[in-house]
C-alpha cells in the first residue's frame, strides 16, 4: 500500500502479559512494534496486512536451552529454521558445540560470525568456561556480547562437556556475578549416576529403562542444593537449567527466600513424557536428566499453574539416528530434538487441557525467559519498542506430529505420532515473515545476534 504508515499490522486476539485483546492489532515499523489498538479504533494502514481472525497473535517464544551445534548436520541454519517453524523467534544457544565448547573469546567470536552467516531467526550466545585456567575469559566473553555462561556439575565429555570442579565454579560464580549476568547449571551428582551406571553394568542390566534407574531423582537435588549453596556466598543470578522434579523447585524457593537470586527451568519432555517411554522409544528418550515417574509429572504440572515454574525450554538436542541406536542404552546420546514442538506441546498438554491459561503459557515461553536472561523488553512480549517477533496460532487446528516434517536436520521426534491440538500458522521475526503454512520463508542471514538489552554490569 503506497504511502502507508506501517510496514505490517497483523489483527487477532493479542495475548499480552496480563490481559487478551480478542480483537485487536499489533503495528510494526522499522523491526519494532510501533502500536497496539483494539476494535475501538480501525487498523492502521501498512504495507502488509494479516487478518488473523480468531487466531491468537503471541510474542515470540525465547528459547533458551537449545544445543544448535553440537550435532555437525543441525547448525543454526536448520536449528533456527525448525525454531520459526515452532513460533521460537529468539534461541538461547548453548556453548557445548562438537567437537570443542566455547570457553574463550576467539571461539566464540567465531560462533557470533556463523550466526550472521547461517541463522533465519535471532540468537543469543551462553558462554562458558574450562575445568581450570580459564576464568579470565568470562569478563571478555561478556563483553563480546554473551547473555548467560553455563557450567555443569557432571562430565559428559572433558573437553565439550565438562564438569567444573566446586572451587572452580565458586570463584566463577563471583566473576560472573561481576558482570550482572546469570550462570545456568546442569545439576547431576557425578559420583551418584557413575555408581548407578556401573550397578546397572554390573547386573547385565543395558536396555532402555536402565538409564532413568542409574541416575534417581537425589543425583539432581543433591546437585541443586549444592550449586544454590555456593550461589548464596555470591551475588550471582544461578539458574537451574532442565529441573525434572518437584523438589527442585522447592529447594529453589528455599534459597530464593533466603535471598538468593535463583530461577528455574523445566522442559517440555518433562511434562509430556515420563519414565516408561524408552520401553517404546528406546534411546531416542534417552535424555539428562531422564524422564520421571508419573507423580513427578504430574506434580511438575501442578508447580506450573502454581506459578511455582520460571520457564519452559526444550533442550534441543538434535542428535542424529546413528547416535541413538546402540542396544547399550549408556553408549548412546543423551537428548532428544524438540525446539519446533515446544509451543504447541505445550499449548495442547497445558491450555487446551485445562491446566494453564494461555496467559501463563507466554509468560512460561517468552516473558520470563527473556527476563532472565536479559532480552526483555526487546524479546518477550508484546510492547511498543519491542522487536516485531510475531506468532500467529491457530488454537482450534488438528495435527499429528511427523517427524519427517520438522525443520530439524535430526529427521526424528520422540512425539512421533501424537496428535495436538494448536498450531502455528505464521512467525514474524522483527516484521519479517519467517515461517508461513509449513513453509520456512526466511533465509539465512536473516537471523541476528542479539546481545543483552541492559548493561552487564550490574547497577
Amino acid at each position: 500500500m503506497s504511502g502507508a504508515p506501517y510496514d505490517l499490522v497483523v489483527r487477532g486476539r493479542l495475548v499480552l502479559s496480563d490481559r487478551i485483546i480478542e480483537d485487536g492489532y499489533v503495528a510494526a515499523r522499522g523491526g519494532r512494534i510501533a502500536g497496539i489498538g483494539d476494535a475501538e479504533a480501525p487498523a492502521p494502514a501498512a504495507r502488509v496486512v494479516v487478518n488473523a481472525g480468531r487466531a491468537y497473535v503471541l510474542p515470540g517464544v525465547v528459547d533458551t536451552h537449545v544445543h544448535a551445534r553440537s550435532e555437525p548436520a543441525e547448525g543454526f541454519r536448520h536449528c533456527t529454521e525448525s525454531a520459526v517453524a515452532g513460533g521460537v523467534t529468539t534461541i538461547v544457544d548453548m556453548p557445548y558445540d562438537m567437537p570443542a565448547a566455547v570457553p574463550d573469546l576467539d571461539t566464540f567470536e567465531r560462533k557470533v560470525a556463523a550466526i550472521a552467516a547461517e541463522a533465519v531467526g535471532d540468537v543469543a550466545l551462553y558462554g562458558t568456561i574450562r575445568k581450570a585456567g580459564g576464568l579470565a575469559e568470562i569478563e571478555r566473553i561478556a563483553g563480546a556480547g554473551a547473555c548467560a555462561f553455563k557450567v555443569a556439575t557432571y562430565e559428559a565429555d572433558p573437553v565439550r562437556f565438562p564438569r567444573i570442579p566446586d572451587g572452580e565454579m565458586l570463584e566463577a560464580f563471583r566473576r560472573i556475578a561481576a558482570t550482572g549476568l546469570l550462570v545456568a547449571v546442569h545439576c547431576e551428582n557425578q559420583e551418584i549416576a557413575d555408581r548407578g551406571v556401573a550397578e546397572e553394568r554390573r547386573a547385565g542390566r543395558l536396555d532402555p529403562l536402565a538409564h532413568g534407574r542409574s541416575r534417581p531423582p537425589v543425583s539432581e537435588t543433591e546437585a541443586v542444593a549444592r550449586v544454590l549453596e555456593l550461589a548464596f556466598h555470591t551475588t550471582v543470578h544461578v539458574h537451574i537449567v532442565h529441573a525434572s522434579v518437584a523438589r527442585s523447585f522447592d529447594l529453589v524457593r528455599r534459597y530464593r527466600a533466603e535471598g538468593v537470586r535463583a530461577t528455574a527451568e523445566t522442559c517440555i519432555q518433562y511434562l509430556v513424557l515420563d519414565e516408561l517411554a524408552p520401553e517404546r522409544l528406546g534411546a531416542l528418550a534417552k535424555i539428562n536428566p531422564p524422564l520421571r515417574a508419573g507423580e513427578h509429572v504430574s506434580a511438575l504440572w501442578a508447580y506450573l499453574a502454581a506459578g511455582r515454574i520460571d520457564q519452559v525450554t526444550s533442550d534441543h538436542a538434535p542428535w542424529a539416528r546413528g547416535r541413538k541406536s546402540d542396544p547399550d542404552i549408556f553408549k548412546n546420546a543423551s537428548g532428544a530434538p524438540g525446539v519446533e514442538t515446544l509451543l504447541p506441546l505445550l499449548y495442547h498438554h497445558g491450555v487446551a487441557a485445562g491446566r494453564i491459561s494461555v496467559l501463563d503459557l507466554v509468560r512460561l515461553l517468552a516473558e520470563h525467559p527473556a527476563r532472565n536472561f536479559h532480552l526483555f523488553p526487546r524479546k518477550g512480549a508484546l510492547v511498543p519498542g519491542a522487536d516485531a517477533d510475531l506468532v500467529v496460532f491457530d488454537p482450534d487446528a488438528h495435527w499429528t506430529v511427523r517427524g519427517e516434517e520438522l525443520h530439524s536436520a535430526a529427521g526424528w521426534t520422540p512425539y512421533e505420532g501424537m496428535p495436538l491440538r494448536g498450531r502455528v500458522v505464521q512467525t514474524f521475526v522483527r516484521g519479517r515473515l519467517a515461517f508461513e503454512h509449513g513453509t520456512v520463508v526466511a533465509r539465512p542471514g536473516d537471523g541476528e545476534f542479539i546481545r543483552p538489552v541492559r548493561s552487564t554490569r550490574p547497577g
